[in-house]
């Protein structure tokens, strides 16, 4: 739907003076879903009556007469408006009305336009002064481009056709039984029926017109208006490709890659698809580039997918576009080039093909070949995910999930929700985090545990840590244990610390110090500080091993420089008792002093006592009562559980 407080507030914003501009963009806005033909006239009327007033109050010249493209290719127009998405504007409206009226043309975008020229509007009016007028009076009727004359498609007589057909059909022509066919196929001057249109095909395909032959491959295909049989389809298909229908060559070619029909033969596929190729069929062109791209079929080359995803994107082939950009990003058989990327991303993108507009959003997200631009991002994604793209669904929902405001919160949870409900495994991880967050405790652990059992370590440490209980709920130590362990498989550094305390401590299962120790060092290896804290604690009270200070002193140094307090105010108790290292006070005072300035009471009382002795440091009565109080105080602030 178009942002109609959005839309009310630009029209206000445009000035008595400029009402033909008003009118435009109403006009624009009015058509969107009804005639987005039309909507997108408006649009082009619009963005006329702007760059020609820029440039006329700008350059001091008549613009009027001039293109478009010839205005914003001037350099010193350009360095004066730096013309933001003006050029954008202008080829989306370029390709979308110089292309086939079946093609491009439809209420996404014309929405698209009018999202774009809102913004361009906005800005506009800005720069007007009071009471400015336009510097070229415009009136909207006579705006109404030259370059639309496409657009007006003959208004035919299908039903008068259909009945001379019928009497041609009916005497055996077989051009007029394959046209009857047609219109019973779509439904144009007749009721649509499936089971007339094969009739007629049939007839029609009896007598070897390969017009026929394809349309009724189709139907045994689909199983349309006739029993599914795709081997009559690839038979039908074969005869009309062997009399030279490039259609049915591309749809025999496509059979034999995806073994429909017919064994799958990658050779066979790039045979058919070559002879499409020869009669400029951009579909085949498209997936005989994926064939060379991929070596299936025909040996690898990324130079020959290139070419021929660039001879079917020229034409418009949305598909071979979106491939083409794809090469871009890898640099496979092109020179690597974001900025032709998104080009080419652009351009299947406003042709609604979802996984360009994706990838479009994501180039507007980092920044890569395009101006970095979350608005871009969100609005591209927002046109994947209403066309049920999951992962742009699920990249929305992370957007508006770090915005961190209410009204984004809730935008986060319906696109999770909806990208959840699709399937996506961290989705369900991220949305179940949302509602933890949110203390929507029992929704939360339902889409924890959906990410879970499809294996997500993430949300199968989380559902361990919930396990584990809190001041609102009690522990469940035995389903703890079973995340936990679950995640331990994926090589997960915090299952494993996890895992080894419940061994340690024994809960939800027996003591074991074996196992724990073993968690623990899978864990410390990987650089856990916690594991290597608790690992240096088991050989240094030797539970479950034999006591091994040296191996003690070992780990825990490693936790204390991460930063860890525990361990910094341990490996300051090794230095002081010689146990694991030679005995050094002065080393002692500074791992004591690194945990003391973090709160740590204990070690604040160690620091205190080697001021009092002068061990390791200079003897000092004052620094000694100042750590020593402030061991004490602390101490009895703490709460005694």
């Amino acid at each position: 739907m178009v942002n109609r407080d959005l839309l009310t507030k630009v029209v206000n914003s445009i000035p008595e003076t400029h009402r033909p501009l008003a009118e435009a963009l109403q006009g624009s806005a009015r058509y969107t879903i009804s005639n987005p033909m039309l909507s997108l006239k408006k649009s082009n009327i619009a963005l006329r009556m702007i760059v020609r007033d820029l440039y006329a109050k700008e350059m001091q010249k008549d613009g009027t007469v001039s293109e478009l493209r010839t205005l914003l290719n001037n350099k010193h127009f350009i360095e004066k408006i730096k013309p933001r998405r003006m050029y954008l504007l202008m080829n989306l409206i370029l390709k979308m009305t110089e292309a086939q009226a079946n093609d491009l043309i439809d209420t996404k975008a014309a929405k698209i336009v009018l999202d774009y020229l809102m913004d361009l509007t906005s800005w506009y009016t800005k720069q007007l002064l009071t009471k400015e007028k336009l510097s070229v009076p415009f009136e909207i009727e006579s705006l109404t481009p030259t370059s639309f004359g496409k657009l007006d498609l003959p208004a035919y007589d299908y039903e008068a056709a259909a009945k001379w057909f019928l009497i041609a059909a009916e005497k055996g022509n077989t051009i007029a039984q394959y046209n009857l066919g047609v219109l019973y196929n779509h439904g144009k001057g007749v009721p649509r029926n499936l089971k007339e249109a094969a009739k007629w095909y049939s007839l029609a395909a009896e007598k070897k017109d390969s017009n026929a032959l394809y349309a009724l491959g189709i139907l045994y295909q689909l199983g349309q208006g006739i029993e599914q049989d795709e081997k009559k389809s690839a038979e039908l298909y074969e005869l009309a490709a062997n009399a030279g229908n490039a259609d049915a060559q591309y749809n025999l070619g496509s059979l034999y890659n995806q073994g429909t029909g017919v064994q799958q033969n990658y050779e066979t596929a790039a045979k058919w698809y070559k002879k499409a190729v020869q009669q400029g069929n951009t579909s085949a062109m498209n997936n005989l580039g994926f064939l060379y791209h991929k070596g299936q079929g025909v040996e690898q080359n990324y130079e020959k997918a290139a070419d021929l995803f660039l001879q079917a994107a020229k034409i418009g082939d949305a598909s071979a576009q979106y491939n083409l950009g794809y090469l871009y990003t890898k640099g496979d058989g092109v020179k690597l080039s974001y900025n032709d990327a998104a080009c080419w991303y652009l351009s299947a993108a406003i042709q609604n093909h979802t996984n360009a507009q994706f990838q479009l959003a994501l180039l507007y997200k980092s920044g890569q070949g395009i101006g970095q631009s979350e608005e871009e991002a969100i609005k591209w994604l927002t046109l994947a995910a209403n066309n049920g793209h999951t992962n742009a669904q699920y990249t929305l929902g992370l957007i508006y999930k770090q915005q961190n405001t209410t009204l984004a919160q809730i935008s986060a949870l319906e696109w999770l929700l909806k990208a959840a409900s699709n399937e996506h495994i961290s989705a369900n991880y991220d949305l179940g985090m949302l509602y933890l967050e949110t203390g929507a405790t029992e929704t939360a652990v339902k889409w924890l545990k959906r990410a879970a059992i499809q294996n997500h370590a993430k949300a199968q440490i989380q559902l361990g840590l919930f396990y584990l209980g809190d001041e609102h709920h009690l522990p469940n130590y035995q389903e703890a244990l079973k995340w936990f362990y679950a995640a331990v498989s994926k090589n997960e550094a915090e299952a494993e610390y996890q895992l080894g305390l419940l061994y340690e401590k024994g809960l939800g299962t027996s003591v074991n110090y074996d196992e724990a120790r073993r968690c623990y060092r899978s864990a410390a290896e990987q650089g856990h500080l916690h594991a290597q804290y608790q690992l240096g604690n088991l050989f240094d009270k030797g539970l479950g091993t034999k006591q091994d200070y040296t191996e003690a002193f070992k780990w825990i140094q490693q936790a204390a420089q991460k930063g860890y307090p525990k361990a910094q105010f341990q490996l300051g108790q090794m230095y002081a008792n010689g146990e694991g290292i030679t005995r050094d006070y002065q080393e002692a005072a500074k791992c004591y002093r690194l945990a003391a300035l973090q709160g740590h009471t204990k070690a604040q009382f160690q620091l205190g006592m080697l001021y009092k002795k002068g061990l390791g440091v200079t003897q000092d009565y004052t620094e000694a009562t100042r750590w020593l109080k402030q061991s004490m105080e602390q101490s009895m602030s703490e709460p005694s559980f």
